[in-house]
C-alpha cells in the first residue's frame, strides 16, 4: 500500500480512483503490506475513508503473515523489537513477549528503536535464537523523503549478531501473496507494487502477474541494478486505466 495507495498522509487518487473503479465493476481488490506497525482494523478504516469497500480480512499484513508463521512453527513466546500492534497482532495468535526464555527474535519496524533492544535481540540472536523478520524493506516512501523500515533494524541486528535472518516472513516471501488470495484459487490476479526488490520479486515468485507503478520508491532506472522485470509498468494506474474510459 505504501507508494501504491498513500504515500505518508498523502492519498494517490491516480491510482486510488481506478482501483475504486475497478472495485466498483466487480472486481476484487485485496491489499497486502509489509509494514507491521498497524493493525488489520486500522488498515481497512484508513481505505473506507477512501471509498473502499473493505474488511479487516482483506487486508494481509506482514504482522499478521508473521502471526500465522509462529503459530504453524509452534512459537508462543519471542522477544519483539517491533510497534505496539505487531504485539497485538502476535498475540491474537497466542505469542506472548518473552526476554527470559524466547523461542523466537521477532523484528519489525520499531519506532521507539533503541541501544538497549539492538543488545537484547543481538545476543539472543547470536546465542542461536530462532530469528524471524517481519520483512526486509529498509525504508518507507512519505511526502517528503523517506523513513527508515524494518530492514535498517534487521540490518543493525544482523551487522552485531552475524548472523542473518532465519525467515522474513513478508514480501519478498511467496507465502505472504499467497495468504492474501487464499480463497481467490482460479482467478487471474494482477499484483501491482512499487518496490522491485519486495512486491515485483515476491509477485513473480508467487507466479502472478506484476505491475511496477512509478508512484513509490523505484523506477525503471532500478530493474537492472536488481535484476527484476516486473510484466507491466506505468507512470500511474490512470495511465493504463484513465477512469473516464472505464
Amino acid at each position: 500500500m505504501d507508494g501504491v495507495i498513500y504515500r505518508g498522509r498523502e492519498v494517490l487518487w491516480e491510482n486510488v480512483s481506478v482501483l475504486l473503479k475497478l472495485q466498483a465493476m466487480g472486481k476484487v481488490v485485496r491489499f497486502l503490506t509489509n509494514n507491521s506497525t498497524r493493525t488489520p482494523e486500522y488498515y481497512a478504516e484508513r481505505l473506507r475513508g477512501m471509498g473502499f469497500e473493505v474488511r479487516p480480512e482483506d487486508v494481509m499484513s506482514s504482522s499478521v503473515a508473521t502471526g500465522r508463521y509462529l503459530t504453524d512453527e509452534g512459537i508462543g513466546r519471542a522477544y519483539i523489537v517491533g510497534s505496539r500492534a505487531l504485539r497485538e497482532v502476535l498475540s491474537r495468535y497466542g505469542v506472548r513477549f518473552s526476554t527470559g526464555r524466547p523461542e523466537a527474535v521477532v523484528v519489525g519496524l520499531d519506532p521507539n528503536f533503541t541501544y538497549a533492544k539492538l543488545r537484547k535481540a543481538a545476543s539472543l540472536v547470536y546465542m542461536g535464537v530462532k530469528f524471524v523478520a517481519t520483512n526486509p524493506d529498509t525504508s518507507l516512501p512519505v511526502e517528503n523523503g523517506v523513513l527508515p523500515g524494518a530492514g535498517s533494524m534487521v540490518a543493525a541486528i544482523s551487522s552485531a549478531s552475524g548472523r542473518e535472518p532465519d525467515v522474513v516472513v513478508g514480501k519478498p516471501n511467496p507465502t505472504i501473496f499467497r495468504m492474501a488470495i487464499s480463497d481467490l484459487k482460479g482467478k487471474r490476479v494482477l499484483f501491482i507494487g512499487d518496490r522491485l526488490n519486495t512486491d515485483i520479486l515476491g509477485g513473480k515468485r508467487a507466479g502472478l502477474s506484476t505491475l511496477l507503478v512509478l508512484t513509490g520508491v523505484h523506477g525503471l532506472e532500478d530493474v537492472k541494478r536488481y535484476g527484476v522485470e516486473p510484466d507491466y509498468y506505468a507512470e500511474s494506474l490512470s495511465s493504463v486505466l484513465p477512469v473516464s474510459a472505464l
